[in-house]
């Protein structure tokens, strides 16, 4: 396992070449032992990588990463475990290592339900039902344990019996946010949270788009509940897409903010999602979905009537965070010093509001209001 480790924290070589590199090595440890000609060799492999590998041939960092794994129970799935779904095999940016907390099952893969971290009653309703649904019907539910829509779907999976999985922008064995961890602590009960981040990675923005593309690339298919216009549910619908898999969205008034992201996916040719039934394998008849769609589709008129306007409401702690970035950029501890927020849960808000245009991340770690 040490040598997995190894070649997965050298810097420069990422996914794509790990993967050329073990095509032809067969094994990480074949990999150490190369010699710079026989790295050479791999098509791609010029000076350049071959000395960044050379120059890394040590597994003291891999030793440190096992004894903290060990700590804290961290098992580790590689890129050639049998539990290493297929369907996520297929993409060429498939991590060749992840960590994760729990119970890994063959053909885990699941539907993902995914959304905005504040949602509204009509989107908890889908969230909870749906979730519920895919239990009781034995599909593992995937999401990434964050406020509002992923943590109703993790729930209702978990109260029905059912198994889920949790990808994090952070180390395992970290709980982001920090009141989820109960939370986690039950999916670790019920299935698995999971990460490409080694113990000890605190949650930053750049992790979260990366931890999108796995949900996806584990589902079969994904429910965007709901979503801005601006919204990290959003990224995980463009990996969906681009994968070639089926988004599903659920229709929602034309001046919902949270459903103005989901109705344009509907727009650029989502499915319209009106029945938990559809995320089976197996399709639905033409006369179901006649019945689903009149016995669905009225709810959608009688929730969000509040949402009536294109303003874009802040809540008092992102108000807190716009007033003290408003005149000058700041960088993250400059900004939790004069808000008295918590640097990982300022990250979290920061992140969701770069996504939804509230805030611009600037160079050297900055950021100000947009």
């Amino acid at each position: 396992m040490e040598y997995w480790l190894w070649l997965r924290t050298i810097k420069r070589l990422g996914p794509i070449i790990e993967k050329r590199l073990l095509s032809v090595f067969d094994n990480p440890k074949a990999i150490y032992d190369a010699s710079q000609e026989e790295l050479k060799a791999v098509h791609g492999i010029g000076n350049s990588i071959s000395n960044t590998i050379l120059s890394n041939r040590s597994l003291e960092k891999a030793y440190s990463i096992l004894n903290e794994c060990e700590k804290h129970n961290i098992k580790i799935l590689t890129y050639n475990d049998c539990l290493y779904p297929s369907i996520s095999k297929e993409y060429d940016d498939a991590p060749t290592l992840l960590y994760y907390r729990g119970t890994l099952k063959e053909n885990c893969e699941g539907v993902a339900i995914v959304g905005s971290r504040r949602c509204s009653e009509y989107g908890k309703e889908i969230a909870i039902t749906t979730a519920e649904y895919l239990a009781k019907n034995n599909i593992p539910v995937i999401s990434g344990m964050a406020k509002g829509i992923d943590s109703y779907a993790h729930i209702s999976c978990i109260k029905n019996g059912g198994y889920t999985l949790a990808f994090l922008g952070c180390g395992v064995d970290i709980c982001y946010p920090v009141e989820h961890i109960e939370l986690m602590e039950a999916i670790i009960e019920n299935g698995a949270v999971i990460s490409e981040y080694p113990p000890g990675s605190r949650p930053r923005a750049e992790h979260f788009p990366k931890r999108n593309r796995l949900i996806s690339s584990w589902s079969k298919k994904v429910l965007v509940v709901e979503a801005a216009e601006k919204s990290g549910a959003l990224i995980t619908a463009n990996h969906t897409k681009s994968q070639g898999k089926e988004v599903y969205v659920p229709p929602h008034e034309i001046f919902s903010i949270t459903g103005k992201g989901t109705n344009k996916l509907l727009i650029e040719g989502a499915k319209m999602f009106v029945d938990p039934s559809q995320l089976l394998i197996q399709s639905i008849t033409s006369n179901d979905k006649e019945n689903i769609v009149d016995s669905i589709l009225p709810k959608v008129a009688q929730t969000n009537k509040t949402l009536s306007n294109n303003k874009v409401d802040l809540s008092p702690i992102e108000e807190k965070i716009i007033s003290c970035i408003s005149n000058d950029p700041k960088p993250i501890e400059i900004i939790s010093f004069e808000t008295k927020i918590d640097q990982i849960e300022l990250i979290g808000y920061l992140s969701e509001m770069e996504l939804e245009g509230k805030v611009s991340a600037l160079a050297g770690g900055r950021y100000k209001a947009s």
